[in-house]
């Protein structure tokens, strides 16, 4: 703080020193001109009257030195001034923060009270984090649980889908063997001369077209039996040479025809 006192009392002193002597030049170069006025005659005015103009010009070029060295002198000054300000501040804004430091220093060892409360305060903070960590470990644990509940239903529910579809197995194997029992035993009752006069019919004439589901009635055919006849039929039909068709010696209805006995 000292020294920036020095320095701006330093620079008051040497603005003012300068105004002095820029007053001083003025008023000597204002006497002198007089005086030269005074003095001056025809050519001797004119050469005075140069001399003066020389004398002005370099006047006005030390005034402008004189002005911009005031100039900045103001400027350094102003600059000056607001790093004092500044100081200024910074001290004020310590002093006040050491005064509020010794505030608080002063609170905290006349009233032991409050340490305990805030002692208290983290206590019971420790506490309820500790209460939320249980009840989070608690909603894990359940979530586990119902998690390994969820794998155990769907376990079963793939073990009840796989013992249903052994069943629908069993329950088609039992129906097939149920529907090969009804037609062995309708196959008992067959009347033996009427079947021995269709079969001759078909090998007579070859119409398998016609007494073929006869057969297939009597002999209590499947349908899969059913459908493996009539594909062999139509198979071997579809196999005759074009020739022995064209001759009439077999077609659908005489199947037999072709055979040699």
């Amino acid at each position: 703080m000292k020294k920036l006192d020095y320095v701006t009392s330093q620079f008051l002193s040497e603005k003012e020193s300068w105004e002095k002597k820029l007053a001083s030049v003025e008023e000597s170069w204002r006497l002198k001109c007089e005086s030269m006025k005074g003095q001056s005659n025809g050519h001797v005015e004119d050469h005075l009257q140069k001399n003066l103009g020389e004398w002005t010009l370099k006047y006005e070029k030390l005034k402008e030195e004189h002005e911009s060295f005031r100039d900045i002198s103001d400027r350094m000054i102003e600059e000056k001034e607001r790093e004092i300000a500044k100081l200024l501040n910074a001290n004020k804004d310590l002093h006040h923060s050491l005064e509020a430091k010794a505030a608080v220093s002063k609170r905290d060892n006349q009233s032991p009270g409050y340490v305990k409360q805030d002692a208290l305060s983290i206590e019971l903070a420790e506490q309820q984090i500790l209460l939320l960590a249980r009840q989070q470990a608690q909603r894990e644990e359940e979530l586990s649980q119902s998690h390994r509940h969820i794998l155990a239903l769907q376990q079963e529910v793939e073990d009840l889908e796989r013992e249903n579809r052994l069943h629908d197995q069993q329950e088609a194997m039992l129906k097939a063997e149920l529907r090969n029992m009804e037609r062995s035993q309708k196959r008992e009752g067959v009347d033996m001369t009427y079947l021995k006069n269709v079969i001759l019919k078909l090998l007579e004439t070859g119409e398998v077209g016609a007494l073929l589901p006869v057969v297939a009635m009597l002999l209590q055919f499947s349908p899969d039996e059913l459908n493996k006849c009539q594909h062999g039929v139509l198979s071997n039909v579809a196999s005759l040479p074009a020739t022995a068709l064209s001759d009439g010696g077999s077609t659908p209805n005489s199947f037999f025809g072709r055979f040699t006995f």
